[in-house]
């Protein structure tokens, strides 16, 4: 969740050859089954404090929040048809599949066809 502007800046970078959508409201979310974080659990813990420090060794750094910040991410792949071929909901704030696996799912997608 964010200004689809900035999702398409990372889409570009990451996917450029796939086209990503977004929006800056919560219906997505609410539509794939994803949910607000508890305070202690999902959203301040020692597995998000774990997910943090490992993200700014690698350089990252978290900017401006925009949207709900409570939200807990996920990540679905959608094909051409329509269907979700792939699904993945976090278990907290810090917690995303693999980029290289996303990767794979979606270029092994557009060899098939």
């Amino acid at each position: 969740m964010g200004q689809p502007r900035h999702m398409q800046r990372y889409c570009g970078k990451l996917a450029p050859n796939i086209t990503c959508l977004g929006k800056d409201d919560e219906d997505a979310y609410h539509a794939y089954g994803l949910k607000e974080g508890k305070i202690l659990g999902e959203l301040a813990s020692f597995d998000v404090l774990k997910a943090g420090m490992r993200a700014f060794q690698q350089g990252h750094v978290g900017g401006k929040i925009t949207g709900n910040p409570k939200m807990i991410p996920g990540t679905f792949i959608v094909d051409t048809k329509g269907e979700i071929i792939y699904t993945y909901y976090s278990k907290h704030a810090g917690d995303h599949p693999n980029l290289n696996t996303l990767k794979d799912i979606v270029e092994r997608t557009i060899s098939h066809g």
